[in-house]
């Protein structure tokens, strides 16, 4: 209880990371409806969706940085991590597409 006083007092509340993690996976999920409607291929959507929703990613990314930092994380620790959380996001959304994208013809 007292850790969690002690972290919203100097900053690092969870809740500066809610939205920018909800803009982000609307952006990505928007970015999977409008392939699938586009019949994209498995293929051109995983290499589509590294490019995909840069600016909520950057912000993604600036948030959990921040978040991790407050928290008393290293720069590079928290970097490598806000890096990993994007990914898993991408990683994610690619194997949903693959898993609902019509095979091959």
């Amino acid at each position: 209880m007292l850790f969690a006083m002690m972290a919203l007092v100097m900053g690092a509340n969870p809740a500066t990371i809610n939205k920018p993690r909800q803009d982000f996976a609307a952006c990505i999920r928007a970015f999977e409806t409008k392939s699938r409607e586009g019949q994209m291929s498995a293929a051109d959507y995983e290499s589509g969706v590294k490019a995909a929703c840069s600016t909520e990613a950057a912000a993604l990314t600036k948030a959990l940085i921040a978040y991790d930092m407050a928290m008393g994380g290293k720069r590079a620790n928290a970097v490598a991590n806000a890096a990993s959380d994007v990914d898993d996001y991408r990683i994610t959304s690619v194997e949903r597409y693959r898993g609902s994208a019509p095979p091959p013809q």
